[in-house]
């Protein structure tokens, strides 16, 4: 019985991970290049019970069958699929169409996003919303007022003038890379140059990748199944208290 709690415990804990997960990606949806999570999990390994039986001091162990503790969270991945590309007809704004990153000058190192939503500070540097400056070839890129252009490859112009390419970088595996807030990630993987089919739309922003309908029915799955582990809890709990008191009225 004590065995069904622990069980049914374990599947309220993981559905609980299962929601936060659901509920970030709900709250992101209009979070400009954000890329959904989901929670994989796995049970726990089986383990054999054995019925002992102690008969003349002759110790001996018959199979009963596979028993398993439950499920947990096994890790939570990042899914990269390309989001829709909205335009915006702002010139700060930037879609990466392809694979790739734009690499972003931060105090705690270069960190990388797909959200090309920047604007320009004081001194006409490229910035993000937390003050992170957009890496070019040459570094920190200045483009000194709105009046630039950006073309597919990445080179940055104003005034005629080429002031610098914006870098476009890639993994070859994706999973390395870790959410830090912010829409930025970082990774202990050294990154590559992004292939020469990724490109640069400048006007344009990457909506998410979250489809909102899916998850919401896929909350509905968490919940009922958080649910049913709770009425587990409730019935084997209701069922000990009956065996207890049984005991008791017949001691």
């Amino acid at each position: 019985m004590f065995r069904g709690l622990y069980i049914a415990g374990t599947g309220m804990m993981l559905q609980r991970r299962k929601m936060e997960t659901i509920t970030n990606n709900i709250v992101n949806a209009d979070t400009t290049g954000y890329k959904k999570d989901y929670l994989v999990s796995h049970s726990f390994d089986d383990v054999l019970i054995e019925r002992i039986n102690d008969t003349n001091n002759d110790v001996r162990s018959n199979p009963v069958g596979p028993l398993n503790f439950g499920t947990q969270v096994d890790q939570v991945y990042t899914d990269f699929s390309l989001g829709n590309v909205e335009s915006t007809g702002k010139g700060t704004d930037l879609f990466i169409a392809g694979d790739g990153f734009f690499v972003m000058m931060t105090p705690q190192g270069e960190r990388y996003t797909r959200s090309g939503a920047f604007y320009l500070d004081s001194e006409g540097y490229l910035i993000d919303g937390e003050g992170n400056y957009l890496l070019g070839d040459s570094g920190p890129i200045n483009v000194g007022s709105e009046d630039f252009s950006v073309n597919e490859n990445g080179e940055v112009t104003a005034g005629g003038q080429l002031i610098d390419r914006i870098r476009l970088v890639s993994f070859q595996d994706n999973t390395a890379l870790r959410k830090e807030g912010g829409n930025l990630y970082s990774s202990n993987a050294q990154p590559v140059e992004a292939a020469e089919d990724s490109t640069i739309m400048q006007g344009a922003l990457e909506s998410s990748n979250v489809e909102i309908a899916r998850e919401m029915v896929d909350m509905l799955t968490v919940y009922r199944a958080y649910e049913t582990n709770q009425k587990m809890i409730t019935m084997i709990d209701e069922i000990n208290g009956k065996a207890v008191n049984e005991i008791g009225r017949l001691r």
